[in-house]
C-alpha cells in the first residue's frame, strides 16, 4: 500500500503545473510583490518571459501577439515591508520623427488609464501604467492592470505617432 502511494505521488508530481504557475491565486491580495509574483501574473496570461532579474525586481515578456513589456518593482523594501509595494508596467517603442510634445498630449488625452511619454534622446516611445499595491491588490486586479496596458498601449503609441486623428 506505501509503495502504491509513492508512485501516486510520484506521478501527481509529474503532472504536477511548474511551481511558478502554480503560484497565481487570482483572489490573493498582494500588499508587495516579488520577481515570482510578477512572473506568475506574465505565466497565467500565457506569455512567454523573456528575462528576469530577482535583484531588481524585473520581468520581461512578450505577449501572444507580440508586443514586449517590462514589470518593474517599485518602492521596494522600505518602511519595513518586504517586497515591491509597487509595479510599474511599460511598453517600449522605437521613437518615430512625427512624435511631437503636442502628440503625446493628444495621446495622453484620449488615453488616461496610461501615460505615454518619450525619450528623444535615446530614441525611445514608451507607454506606463503603475499600480500602487497600498493596502492590497488581488493578483487577478494586478494581471487586469497589465491587460489595460497591453490592450491601451497599441493605440496611445499611434496616436503619439500622429498614425491615428
Amino acid at each position: 500500500m506505501l509503495r502504491l502511494g509513492l508512485i501516486a505521488g510520484a506521478a501527481a508530481l509529474a503532472f504536477a503545473a511548474p511551481v511558478s504557475a502554480q503560484t497565481y491565486n487570482p483572489t490573493e491580495v498582494k500588499m508587495s510583490v516579488n520577481t515570482e509574483d510578477m512572473k506568475a501574473v506574465v505565466q497565467s496570461l500565457g506569455h512567454e518571459l523573456l528575462n528576469e532579474d530577482a535583484e531588481s525586481t524585473t520581468v520581461i515578456a512578450r505577449s501572444d501577439d507580440g508586443v514586449a513589456y517590462f514589470l518593474f518593482g517599485t518602492a521596494c523594501d522600505v518602511n519595513g515591508v518586504p517586497g515591491c509595494q509597487g509595479i510599474m508596467m511599460q511598453v517600449r517603442y522605437d521613437i518615430t520623427p512625427t512624435v511631437t510634445n503636442e502628440t503625446l498630449a493628444k495621446a495622453n488625452f484620449e488615453q488616461a488609464a496610461i501615460n505615454t511619454w518619450a525619450d528623444f534622446s535615446d530614441g525611445t516611445l514608451g507607454v506606463t501604467r503603475y499600480q500602487v499595491l497600498d493596502y492590497g491588490a488581488t493578483m487577478a486586479n494586478i494581471r487586469e492592470n497589465l491587460n489595460v496596458l497591453l490592450a491601451l498601449a497599441p493605440i496611445a503609441a499611434s496616436i503619439a505617432t500622429g498614425e491615428e486623428n
